[in-house]
């Protein structure tokens, strides 16, 4: 059984959203789900809440985020290895170091995102 973050639940309208990050319509709009921009909606959205594998670069170096459905990581470009894991996506969110720096704290910086 797929197990979900805790904090992803139904909005109002029946619709899965990311209580821990939510989205901001009436702030944002709809253009990127709610969310200022496509960094934030792609590991915000498509990743912790939609279940996407997802992969930015960072200072040019490319990253691969794995979301299997008990668990995440960091993985390689295939989408084999076990880099780092997690025990959801918001915690890798929030506790993923690149470079020095927590994922959460350089989302705006990233390049590249795609969610796959």
């Amino acid at each position: 059984m797929k197990k979900i973050d805790p904090v992803i639940r139904l909005n109002e309208q029946g619709f899965a959203i990311n209580k821990l990050f939510r989205p901001c319509e009436g702030m944002y709009g709809f253009r990127y789900n709610g969310y200022p921009n496509e960094n934030r909606e792609a590991l915000f959205h498509f990743f912790a809440v939609q279940g996407y594998d997802t992969s930015f670069t960072y200072h040019g170096r490319p990253y691969y985020l794995l979301y299997v459905g008990p668990w995440v990581a960091l993985s390689d470009a295939a989408y084999t290895a076990v880099i780092q894991r997690f025990e959801n996506a918001n915690l890798l969110i929030e506790n993923l170091e690149i470079e020095g720096h927590k994922l959460i704290d350089i989302i705006d910086e990233l390049e590249n995102v795609q969610s796959n």
